[in-house]
């Protein structure tokens, strides 16, 4: 088993979260929506569907903030009104991750970071793993002490 190493802690407070509330639970839609945001050159992250209710789920994920009322016009534009209920932005969420190797080959890590921010107070919204990094969203004004938090966790981070 690989040693876990957590050699760093990294943050963004410039996302906005989206979330495409009970859109159809169909073949393709999931392809049919990354699609028309990767034709724009629209970058994602954090990923999260839900596991539905009434034949629909919701997919929610980041991108940069400065592109969240481009992504929902994409998404306007690539859906009829009827194959969703709403579109929902959120533009106070942050990311923090920690990095290192050996994330996954050894338990722990993922606790470790989620007492840490359960510590501070801090609630988690969406959880994105690697082999490598732990990525959460939470609050944005959240992201300064969440960062803080981690490198303690993790002693001797910078």
């Amino acid at each position: 088993m690989e040693k876990m190493l957590v050699n760093g802690v990294q943050s963004n407070d410039k996302i906005a979260q989206i979330c495409v509330m009970a859109l159809k639970d169909e073949p393709g839609v999931a392809a049919k929506l990354f699609q028309a945001l990767a034709t724009e050159g629209i970058n994602v992250e954090l990923i999260l569907q839900s596991i539905g209710r009434d034949k629909t789920k919701d997919i929610s994920f980041v991108v940069m903030e400065d592109v969240a009322d481009k992504t929902v016009s994409v998404l306007k534009n690539t859906f009829h009104e009827e194959d969703y209920h709403e579109i929902v932005v959120d533009k106070e969420v942050g990311i923090v991750s920690i990095k290192g190797a050996g994330m996954m080959s050894n338990p722990g890590a993922a606790s470790m970071m989620f007492e840490a921010l359960y510590n501070c107070g801090i609630n988690i919204e969406m959880i994105y793993t690697s082999e490598i990094k732990i990525t959460v969203s939470i609050r944005r004004n959240k992201v300064e002490s969440a960062v803080e938090a981690l490198k303690e966790k993790f002693t001797g981070l910078e």
